[in-house]
């Protein structure tokens, strides 16, 4: 079994990796995502891709530095980052963040075609001549498996061996909540942390009225998109599952 690290705290991402049998340990890449997103001029899909890059290079860089516990005993790791980014008139629309940003979001989307890019990195770690470490894990109260920032040897045992990077987009057609439903929407505040203010798999599912591609893009993470990465590395997308059914 390979183990998998997930560059992201997404409960959406970390969901789908588990319902495919994987079981990652989480390291989230702390990426200024606003300064990459200012300073960026290419496409709505181009900056996702760059996003998920940027996490990836981030997390993969930590434990070349200083590797997890979690991670001793392993030949090979496997990092997966993602980024997702609604694009409405040529515009991204990432997570709101406040209740009046929520609705100006809303007043223009409702009703309308969207495009929903999901950019995915995976990078590939592989052991350096030295001595296996003593493997380590920890979980959190959730089940998943979180880094100790107290608790790393300073050592590098891995170097990176590949990374590679692909996007996937999905057609939303934004369904139009009432003035009421809106509001007991924003109050939930799901959609201040959600790119687009809206997500499938909560709340936001009820005012989604159609899709046409794969919903895993919808949700942050398309498994036939890293399968694919990961097996043109030559990996074996089975030996990434942990997780008995």
């Amino acid at each position: 079994m390979i183990p998998v690290v997930l560059a992201s705290q997404s409960p959406s991402r970390l969901q789908i990796l588990r319902d495919g049998g994987i079981d990652p340990v989480i390291i989230v890449s702390e990426v200024d995502e606003r300064a990459i997103e200012d300073e960026f001029t290419g496409s709505v899909g181009e900056l996702t891709t760059a996003l998920s890059e940027a996490k990836a290079r981030a997390v993969t860089d930590r434990i070349i530095a200083t590797t997890p516990p979690a991670l001793h005993g392993a030949d090979t790791v496997v990092v997966i980052a993602g980024d997702s980014l609604l694009e409405f008139d040529g515009r991204a629309i990432g997570k709101p963040g406040t209740a009046e940003r929520t609705r100006e979001v809303w007043s223009a989307i409702a009703g309308q075609w969207t495009q929903l890019h999901s950019g995915h990195t995976v990078a590939v770690l592989s052991r350096t001549p030295q001595t296996n470490g003593p493997a380590d894990r920890s979980g959190a109260d959730d089940g998943s498996v979180i880094v100790d920032e107290n608790d790393r040897t300073a050592s590098a045992i891995f170097e990176l061996s590949a990374l590679r990077s692909k996007r996937s987009a999905t057609s939303v057609l934004i369904g139009t909540p009432t003035p009421e439903e809106l509001e007991a929407y924003i109050a939930t505040e799901e959609p201040f942390h959600v790119a687009g203010a809206l997500t499938i798999d909560g709340y936001g599912g009820a005012f989604v009225d159609r899709l046409d591609g794969d919903h895993l893009t919808v949700l942050g993470l398309s498994l036939p998109v890293v399968r694919e990465l990961v097996t043109d590395m030559g990996l074996l997308w089975p030996d990434l599952w942990t997780l008995q059914r």
